[in-house]
């Protein structure tokens, strides 16, 4: 009996004046505070079970939560096997008719419960980390291409090399010899196929550049020119452009607005954006740039180019996404 009035004097002291009840501590800091024993994932510091000793929910020493696991390895560890996932309640549907990938692949059902709607995520990133085409010399101010005249195309490399970052699309690859454009005769044209019908978007960046040196070319600038970035298709060897990105190139000058004396550059970061359609397998495409009008018959000598600029860590890039 006197233990038994023990016991209820020290509960009704701990209600009335503690407030706080500890487990396995002389101080606790909250209305229930428990400290483990513990601090790895290999010891509990908290279980339930039910009524057929199976474990619902187990804390580790470690912080690990699980739910229907015995041994949880992430801060919240939940194993939906053998019962429903993830319910959660009064959030927005997004049933397989509203679903796009690569842009979401999470949803809920009108269940409430989360359901994993995703795949792989169909694209191609290409980086060209150097300067194009790279028979560019600075020093010379050569090997690059020419911008004088409506009747030339320069083809843009889009192929399987270094540069090629991921391609899950399935693309490939290949080169035509000869080639024409628009009519006009090309040589190593560098293609992509694309391997199954679907909604492509296609994306270009890259900066062009022209740079005049004191050398034996007379040059008279009027300080801008227009230039094409060409998405094209092709039927065979025979590419005819599909989209155009028109582009304005304005000279560098000096603060008064004069162009330099004795050197000068045109430069403009070029882009082009195309959504595409495809009803029958293995489209191929083709990128291409072009001189429009502006600066008439100057830049003749093959003194243009796709630069690096300072900071960055390419000429040009090209993404694909299938949508």
């Amino acid at each position: 009996m006197k233990k038994l009035l023990t016991i209820i004097f020290l509960a009704v002291f701990s209600v009335a004046f503690g407030q706080n009840t500890g487990l396995n501590t002389a101080n606790p800091s909250a209305m229930l505070d428990i400290v483990s024993k513990g601090n790895t994932a290999a010891t509990n510091a908290l279980n339930i079970n039910n009524s057929a000793a199976a474990r619902l929910l187990r804390m580790t020493d470690q912080g690990h939560l699980g739910i229907n696991t015995n041994s949880p390895t992430a801060v919240l560890h939940v194993n939906s096997s053998g019962t429903a996932n993830v319910k959660h309640d009064n959030l927005p549907v997004l049933d397989a008719t509203g679903f796009t990938p690569p842009f979401n692949t999470f949803g809920v059902n009108s269940d409430g419960n989360g359901v994993n709607l995703g795949g792989t995520v169909k694209y191609l990133y290409y980086q060209n980390g150097d300067i194009y085409p790279p028979t560019y010399n600075a020093t010379t101010n050569t090997g690059g291409f020419s911008l004088y005249t409506t009747n030339q195309y320069t083809n843009l490399s889009i192929k399987n090399d270094a540069g090629l970052k991921g391609n899950t699309i399935g693309f490939t690859f290949g080169t035509d010899a000869s080639a024409t454009i628009n009519g006009q005769s090309a040589n190593n044209v560098n293609y992509i196929i694309i391997p199954e019908p679907g909604v492509y978007l296609f994306e270009f960046y890259g900066t062009a550049r022209c740079n005049r040196y004191n050398n034996t070319q007379n040059y008279t600038f009027t300080g801008q020119m227009q230039v094409n970035t060409i998405f094209a298709t092709a039927s065979g060897t025979s590419y005819s452009t599909n989209t155009i990105f028109r582009g304005l190139m304005s000279g560098m000058r000096s603060d008064n607005g004069s162009t330099h004396v004795n050197t000068y550059s045109i430069a403009n970061p070029q882009t082009l954006t195309v959504a595409l359609p495809t009803t029958q397998p293995n489209q191929k495409i083709a990128l291409f740039f072009q001189y429009e009008s502006g600066e008439t018959n100057q830049f003749t000598n093959n003194e243009c180019y796709f630069n690096v600029p300072a900071g960055a860590n390419f000429s040009y890039y090209f993404i694909v996404t299938k949508i």
